[in-house]
């Protein structure tokens, strides 16, 4: 079995609400998604590279010329 460590969040209320709502919904424990949540954009990340931020930090980049 793999080594785990802890990894402290502090959440805005409306998104902890939303993980709260997904986990009742999906039978998955808050803990679960949000590793899977991390799995997927590290995979991402390492795929794409850093512009996978880019729609995040700035959602105009695209129209921008």
């Amino acid at each position: 079995m793999a080594e785990t460590k802890r990894l402290q969040l502090y959440l805005p209320d409306d998104l902890k609400r939303d993980v709260e709502e997904m986990a009742e919904k999906t039978g998955l424990s808050q803990n679960n998604l949000a590793i899977l949540a991390l799995y997927s954009l590290v995979a991402n990340w390492q795929a794409k590279g850093s512009f996978i931020f880019a729609d995040l930090l700035d959602p105009e980049h695209r129209n921008k010329k």
